[in-house]
């Protein structure tokens, strides 16, 4: 089953600049064409084909099924999730040239069947950074995608460039090796996003059996990691309770500063400044926010996204603490008003914006 946000949105107009929205349902689909644990989000991604001299004509075929294969499943995802998906590829060997600009997965096709083979050696960084160029305007969720069956002819660039890369918003860094072994195959793998952005083949034609493998590294941005730091989370609903149900919570007051997750630390929003953010976020973006469904509950509100806040927040995982909260007794009536500083007294979240400024939906961690 594919998670499809299927959106019953309880909105209120707080001022001319703030808008708090919730998701109140789900909705689940089936797809028959490959199953993931987890939505998949991805608004953009580049392929980057490998087209060097080591690779017979028949395992370029088997090269481009490959990745058309993979945008297929994806497309099938997205499709379910109703979001668009851009494609684009590049191919590479010494150079690189654009074989499909971003585009629907139909176009994308027949670049791909239309693009010969130009043989040479294997140089990283012109594909990677052609891929960057394509991804450069484009909001949302954006993946690259890196398949190759040799070592690097320029390492060190490869690794600044990919660096470069795995430090822009919503951006991430997917690594396919065909036939690779050892000290290769380890720095395929660290150029990636992570560990679960690498995905091994042992030849071009197992390469075409790992659909399912290379569209999960694919969305391996969707998850936060899972924690017990927080005693409280948010339901499917989008609504604060008690991690274990240990009672009934009402109204959650006071909330504190919001903090991002960056690498395996946390960032004050207020105080997180990643490069080509135009506009910091106030310390108050995130906040606690009352419903009274079914009775007096709260979630988590959001102020408007500025400038391209959305684009850098999306996806992002998030811990919101807060400093009072009510216990509540079966009936719904307030039996304890609580006022906390205990750092563990928060939620954590994902934050969802389908599009650079849509609404966003919060989804529990």
């Amino acid at each position: 089953q594919i998670l499809l946000r299927f959106q019953f949105r309880l909105e209120k107009q707080v001022a001319t600049n703030m808008k708090f929205t919730f998701v109140l349902g789900f909705l689940f689909i089936q797809v028959s064409t490959i199953v993931i644990a987890q939505p998949c989000s991805i608004n953009n991604i580049c392929f980057a084909i490998d087209e060097s001299g080591s690779i017979q004509p028949s395992q370029f075929t088997q090269e481009n099924q490959a990745v058309k294969d993979v945008a297929s499943a994806i497309e099938t995802i997205s499709m379910g999730l109703r979001i668009q998906t851009k494609y684009g590829a590049v191919g590479f060997d010494t150079s690189a040239t654009v074989v499909s600009s971003l585009t629907d997965l139909a176009t994308f096709e027949r670049n791909i069947d239309s693009n010969p083979q130009s043989g040479g050696g294997t140089s990283y960084t012109p594909a990677l950074q052609l891929c960057r160029s394509l991804l450069s305007s484009q909001t949302g969720v954006s993946v690259i995608v890196l398949v190759t069956d040799g070592q690097p002819q320029d390492t060190t660039a490869a690794i600044m460039e990919a660096t470069a890369i795995k430090r822009l918003p919503n951006t991430y860094l997917a690594t396919i090796g065909v036939g690779l072994r050892g000290s290769a195959a380890t720095l395929l793998q660290n150029l990636s996003s992570g560990p679960g952005y690498f995905v091994s083949t042992t030849s071009f034609s197992d390469l075409t059996t790992k659909t399912g493998e290379i569209v999960q590294a694919a969305c391996q941005n969707q998850s936060c990691p899972s924690s017990n730091y927080c005693r409280f989370r948010l339901t499917s609903g989008g609504i604060i309770v008690r991690k274990g149900n240990l009672f009934i919570v009402g109204v959650v007051g006071g909330s504190r500063e919001a903090s991002v997750r960056v690498g395996t630390s946390y960032v004050k929003i207020s105080q997180w400044a990643p490069p080509g953010l135009t506009q910091r976020f106030s310390p108050s973006f995130f906040k606690t926010y009352s419903t009274v469904v079914p009775h007096m509950r709260s979630g988590v509100g959001y102020e408007t996204p500025q400038q391209n806040q959305a684009a850098f927040l999306d996806m992002s995982c998030v811990r919101l603490p807060f400093a009072a909260y009510q216990i509540l007794d079966t009936n719904g009536n307030v039996i304890n008003n609580v006022n906390t500083i205990d750092p563990r007294d928060c939620v954590d979240f994902q934050v969802d914006f389908p599009t650079a400024f849509d609404q966003a939906t919060q989804t529990g961690a």
